[in-house]
């Protein structure tokens, strides 16, 4: 017990006054304080609107926001009103403008998509709490000592509390309410956690009070504190849940869909899911042969009987082995990954387009007007599958009027045949005649 009392004592180099002194003039921002406030802000911007984890970090380890936010913990904890009022003054300077930062620069940037990077800090949840917490621990207690630390720059990157505020400024820039939301509450989460943990070792390593207070507005302060603490907690459940709920989903859907896609002999590159307005969309990029339409309706009944009837699957072939996949910087997967989907919704689009235009018999009188003999037209695609590779080719079908004269129909067939390649833009097209029958005429 004494071993351990020896270990874990901090009482004994605590540094009071000096303590005191560093954390008044800490919260100050003012100065050279302001300008890296502003730098921090468009440091994490930069990186977030670059997808960057080094610049990210670079934005944390230069925020002035940790020493405003010791000051709160601190105030509370020695009952210092003045220096609170100073402490929650340039707190909300420091939020406020680096919030403004942050938008301007979304505001202004060419690139403005939502990268990882931003979509990372828009679902806190009990775990982000626990680093405020132990972070705002770390970063009073290496504060309170007379000799310097290097924890600090530690604690600044944990704790990151610049990029969520820089993630709600794309938020407000882009009207994107939802990323807004996510990630203001995740800054205010971290402030919150870090000034409480500031307080509760103020009051462990008992510092003096400033000025003296009766227990009762003691017990006063300590119940709000507690009750502040536990309502900005409950969002953090209810994320904390949406995320067990959406990792159990995601184990589903690797264990029973992309695993079975992956045995029947594709290298699955890259899956995603993404949420649209109705439905759950599992894009799966991968290199093999070409999906048929059954096997897509396979995996949505088997969907189905899994409880996952709002997810939908797309599959997106990509001529790209893995290994040369990986060789790829970020940035250029990811824009491969998107020309893919981009050109599978246009072909998508295209035969959307093509089997309106058949449905509606379009082409039928496009032909019918150069050929009045003609009863009858079909047009379809039909897949055919070899040992070497799958293909897509059109068909199609014609019906002559038997009571038309017998002209030269095989040199009608030839010119419909290279009308319906240049209609369908494709490089064949099966063209089979069937018996002339006569049309019925009322």
């Amino acid at each position: 017990m004494n071993w351990a009392r020896r270990v874990f004592d901090i009482k004994k180099t605590t540094d009071y006054e000096g303590t005191a002194k560093r954390i008044s003039d800490g919260i100050h921002i003012k100065g050279f304080n302001a300008w890296l406030m502003i730098c921090s802000a468009l440091l994490a911007s930069i990186g977030l609107d670059t997808n960057s984890a080094a610049i990210i970090i670079g934005a944390m380890l230069i925020s002035p926001i940790m020493s405003t936010i010791l000051g709160v913990g601190y105030s509370i904890g020695v009952h210092d009103m003045e220096l609170f009022i100073r402490a929650i003054r340039n707190l909300a300077y420091v939020t406020f403008f680096s919030l403004l930062t942050s938008v301007i620069y979304f505001f202004l940037t060419p690139l403005g998509d939502p990268t990882s990077e931003i979509l990372a800090r828009t679902q806190p949840t009990l775990l982000d709490i626990g680093v405020a917490f132990f972070g705002g621990v770390a970063g009073i207690v290496s504060g309170s000592r007379s000799e310097a630390t290097n924890a600090l720059p530690g604690v600044a990157i944990a704790t990151a509390l610049m990029p969520p505020l820089c993630a709600a400024g794309y938020g407000l820039a882009t009207g994107n309410w939802d990323i807004f939301g996510g990630a203001i509450y995740l800054y205010f989460l971290n402030t919150v956690f870090i000034a409480v943990s500031t307080y509760l070792i103020v009051k462990f390593l008992r510092f003096p009070f400033k000025t003296y207070v009766d227990k009762v507005k003691q017990k006063r302060v300590s119940r709000a504190t507690f009750v502040v603490t536990i309502l900005i907690s409950i969002p953090s459940f209810l994320f904390l849940y949406s995320v067990y709920q959406n990792n159990r989903t995601n184990r589903i859907i690797q264990y029973e869909i992309i695993d079975d896609f992956r045995k029947k002999g594709n290298e699955i590159l890259k899956w995603e899911t993404q949420n649209m307005d109705s439905v759950n969309l599992i894009k799966t990029f991968f290199s093999g042969y070409q999906v048929p339409d059954s096997q897509i309706v396979f995996y949505e009944k088997k969907l189905k009987k899994l409880g996952l009837a709002k997810y939908r699957i797309m599959f997106l072939r990509m001529n790209i082995s893995k290994s040369e996949l990986d060789k790829l910087s970020l940035e250029m997967t990811q824009t491969v990954m998107r020309n893919i989907e981009i050109q599978n919704n246009q072909l998508l689009d295209s035969l959307t387009r093509l089997n309106k235009i058949i449905d509606e018999g379009v082409v039928f009188d496009e032909i019918k007007a150069f050929y009045p003999d003609i009863i009858a037209l079909g047009i379809s695609p039909v897949e055919m599958k070899s040992e070497q590779k799958k293909d897509t080719i059109w068909t199609a079908y014609l019906q002559w009027d038997a009571e038309a004269k017998n002209t030269d129909r095989q040199e009608s067939v030839e010119k419909i045949r290279q009308f319906l390649k240049k209609r369908l833009k494709t490089d064949t097209v099966w063209l089979q005649q069937t018996e002339p029958i006569k049309p019925n005429k009322k």
